[in-house]
């Protein structure tokens, strides 16, 4: 029986070292790729070559020709999503490509490690791969990673975030199958955690935070920058502007690689001798000599503010997880630390100190940071993927679900069939099973090529060779393979089939409603995927193409351009409906009418440096925001704001436009999240809403009855304050939106009295009438007093008035039976009313105390 094997790797696509694996023919042990010169288990993903025509060269001799020319693409991880391309050697390349050509690298060298595990009738095949990514990627990241793996050869299985995979590796480890974790991941270019809870085996993301610019990359920079202050003192040329200057970006990689060895020696020693002969030549010309001793404080003053910014985002995540599920820290079991920056003693000491106080833990598990991730997406790959099995002629495949081991003396057998060729039709065939003792069984053919076999004994301590054979309706052998299954009591379990796919990041639609701009949430954030979303709008008119821009908390990450007939009249309701599939790939249709509509999706242009003026805006909107939140919650986010900024700064005086833009994207996510995460608006939107249909009702019947009033004016005014009130409502600004409604209780009061004055002759209300109406006005005063003492901060009056609040309740239902009584009580009740919003407010205005006249 000669076949051929696939089974799926796991490889962490990382923005300075990447890794590559994949569990052993009997799952119970991991084999991750070694280079067979330097035997180090990751391998650089740097890319290089030199000439436009010539073969890219990945990995460490691309990582050697970092500081020539032709210059190697370093940490395109930071670059992929967006739209344009990078130079190699000249001439342009995607990102995509660029990180296909790592990924198929990655999977060149785990071919040469399954090799190992043909035999004479069985060779092995890599076409199948889980990749992981950055739990806080963007949508159109991670989109572009999958079609990287695309371009690679490679079916991608899963886009697996990396705390997730952290996770999955610590637990089969140690053979933990619940907890409650956190995954610290700082790498070369991203930072993340994930707060993961692990039941039974089975993953689920409680919170999710991180930065795609925030890593090693960042910390090399800036020591890098603290070295050349150090030898310019000791009289180097070595003023560098690297993003202004050709030849000086050169040169700053050049010093940028020894300070990385600097790095690595104090990672493991208190001081390091730094010893340079001169190979190195300054702006000058002259050759830099350097020997001096570097201290780890000096590398620890440049560490510590990219660790403290990462800290703020283990709060956020934490809180995500504490909105979700209830968790805080005090429930975490265990910190597992993953990124190479984590070797940094500083960077284990400090989140010692900030996390494992408050968790179940002494210290973070530092346990293999460099590799966990692509160890755990091998896990991940050997349950979710299985095995592929293909007669000799690859015209059918057998794809067995779980895994190559157990540790019971029985076992289930599943998995489906399929012709691939065409060539056979399997639809009411069967698969029938061959053990070692000369057992046999047959299994029918589902109706979507599965098949499963249960109690299949095992022999205790050895590995079973089990045969398939796949018969057609007509009894007509089709193909023949064999699965392994290896029986041992050591057999670690590997976790369960779980869905830990989520969307990190809430998206949005924009539509112009009204001339207005308003965004509303199609996909929640961790909302598990896949996932659908639909949403109902009005043509806006006079327009023939339709301008749908997706934001992901506050990014513009996709435009959705429809063409409209020019002769669409306004208001023709527009159906969308918006998909996100497992891998965090949206697709979108829609109707305009009855008529279902074809559009493009486009990427947004990429967006240009900030103003003064608009970074100017968005600290002010981001103080206004943060006064209304809870002190603990205003700390963290004003600390995150506060990092953001500096970080912002920094890139500017650097030069660095990218990074600027960056960490102004990073300002504004903060300020979205606290729009989203932020307690509803008081009074309540249907409130506002009912206030304004109050004074147009009003108004409407006195534009016929009161000769004096003018309707028009009063009309303009109405509308003008309900423009202003919702664009408070949206931008979460509670001021203007209290000052607004404050206003439209004054129009309100002032149309009622207008109203009295000219109602008809002989519509006099009964005392039972009034006494209902004088209650009625009573309620909708005490709901604005109640109003007044939340935004206060007055909790004993706050009780006051939700007592008389039920009192009122009880009153209206007396109106009828005792009226005289109910309107004596309710007017008391409003003086009380007014006494109390008097006592809120140092200078009350027209429409505070008492909002109508006594009838």
């Amino acid at each position: 029986m000669t076949q051929v094997v696939s089974k799926a790797v796991g490889i962490d696509l990382g923005t300075t070292n990447s890794a590559v694996a994949i569990m052993d023919p009997t799952d119970t042990d991991i084999v991750i790729h070694r280079d067979p010169v330097t035997k180090f288990r990751t391998t650089p993903s740097c890319v290089w070559r030199s000439g436009p025509d010539a073969e890219l060269v990945v990995g460490r001799r691309a990582r050697n020709q970092v500081g020539r020319r032709p210059e190697p693409i370093t940490s395109i991880k930071r670059s992929m999503g967006q739209p344009d391309s990078v130079r190699l050697a000249g001439a342009p390349i995607t990102p995509e490509a660029v990180s296909a050509a790592i990924l198929a690298e990655m999977k060149r060298q785990i071919e040469e490690d399954v090799a190992r595990f043909e035999t004479s009738d069985t060779t092995w095949q890599v076409d199948r791969a889980i990749v992981t990514v950055p739990a806080y990627f963007d949508q159109p990241q991670i989109d572009a990673t999958r079609r990287a793996a695309e371009m690679a050869g490679l079916e991608c299985l899963e886009l697996l975030h990396e705390p997730t995979a952290a996770a999955s590796h610590h637990c089969w480890r140690t053979g933990r199958r619940d907890g409650t974790f956190m995954v610290y991941d700082l790498g070369g270019g991203t930072f993340d955690v994930s707060v993961v809870r692990c039941t039974a085996g089975v993953y689920e993301v409680l919170g999710i935070s991180g930065n795609n610019r925030l890593g090693g990359d960042d910390i090399d920079a800036d020591f890098t920058r603290h070295l050349l202050e150090m030898l310019c003192a000791e009289g180097a040329a070595l003023d560098l502007d690297p993003h202004g200057d050709a030849d000086d970006r050169l040169l700053f990689d050049d010093i940028k690689r020894l300070a990385e060895g600097v790095k690595v020696g104090l990672s493991s020693e208190p001081d390091y001798a730094w010893r340079e002969n001169g190979r190195i030549l300054d702006k000058a010309g002259d050759p830099v000599l350097i020997e001096a001793v570097i201290e780890r404080s000096e590398l620890d003053a440049v560490v510590r503010p990219h660790v403290e910014r990462t800290l703020a985002y283990c709060h956020e995540a934490l809180e995500r997880a504490q909105e979700k599920a209830g968790i805080s820290l005090s429930d975490v079991d265990e910190i597992i630390l993953a990124g190479g920056s984590t070797h940094i003693p500083l960077v284990r000491e400090m989140v010692a100190t900030e996390l494992c106080a408050g968790a179940k833990c002494d210290e973070p598990v530092y346990e293999q940071v460099d590799t966990v991730v692509a160890m755990g997406a091998a896990i991940r790959a050997a349950v979710t993927g299985g095995l592929s099995v293909y007669d000799s002629g690859r015209t059918v495949r057998v794809s067995f679900r779980g895994t190559s081991a157990s540790a019971r003396e029985t076992t289930h057998v599943g998995g489906t069939v399929e012709s691939l060729t065409g060539e056979h039709d399997l639809t009411g065939g069967y698969v029938k099973l061959q053990t070692p003792d000369g057992v046999e069984d047959d299994s029918d053919i589902g109706p979507r090529g599965s098949f499963a076999f249960k109690g299949v004994a095992l022999r205790q301590g050895v590995e079973t060779m089990l045969g398939f054979e796949v018969f057609d309706r007509d009894d007509r052998l089709v193909a023949a393979v064999g699965r392994p299954i290896t029986q041992s009591e050591e057999a670690r379990r590997l976790p369960g089939v779980s869905n830990t796919a989520v969307c990190p990041k809430a998206i949005l639609l924009e539509v112009n409603q009204a001339g207005q701009k308003r965004r509303k949430t199609l996909i929640p954030e961790l909302q598990e995927l896949p996932t659908s979303a639909e949403f109902d709008f009005s043509h806006p008119g006079d327009t023939e193409t339709l301008l749908l821009p997706i934001y992901q908390r506050s990014k513009n990450i996709q435009v959705i351009r429809v063409p409209v007939d020019s002769s669409t009249p306004r208001g023709t309701r527009i159906h969308l409906e918006v998909q996100m599939d497992r891998h965090s790939y949206l697709t979108a249709q829609g109707t305009i009418g009855d008529q279902p509509f074809e559009f493009d999706v486009q990427a947004p242009a990429e967006r240009a440096m900030p103003s003064p003026d608009e970074v100017t805006g968005l600290e002010q909107g981001f103080q206004d925001a943060a006064s209304f939140l809870p002190a603990g919650r205003r700390a963290t986010v004003s600390i995150q704001f506060d990092m953001a900024l500096k970080a912002y700064r920094r890139s500017q005086e650097t030069g660095d436009e990218k990074g600027a833009v960056h960490e102004f994207e990073q300002m504004e996510e903060i300020l979205a999240g606290i729009q989203v995460a932020s307690a509803p608006l008081q009074p309540l939107k249907g409130d506002f809403d009912k206030i304004v249909s109050d004074c147009d009702e009003i108004n409407s019947y006195l534009a016929g009855a009161d000769k004096v009033h003018d309707a028009q004016e009063m009309s303009r005014s109405i509308e003008a304050q309900r423009v202003r009130g919702e664009k408070a409502y949206r931008e979460s600004d509670q001021a203007a939106y209290s000052e607004v409604f404050r206003q439209l209780e004054a129009y309100r009061s002032y149309l009622l009295d207008r109203y009295r004055q000219n109602k008809p002759a002989g519509t006099e209300m009964s005392p039972e009438e009034r006494a209902s109406l004088i209650v009625q006005i009573a309620e909708e005063e005490a709901e604005t007093v109640h109003r007044n003492t939340v935004l206060a901060g007055r909790d004993d009056l706050r009780a006051t008035v939700e007592g008389i609040r039920r009192d009122l309740k009880e009153l209206g239902g007396r109106a009828t039976r005792d009226p005289q009584s109910v309107i004596q009580r309710a007017v008391r009740t409003r003086d009380e009313l007014e006494r109390i919003n008097n006592l809120l407010q140092s200078a009350p205005g027209e429409a505070d105390g008492k909002l109508f006249e006594d009838f």
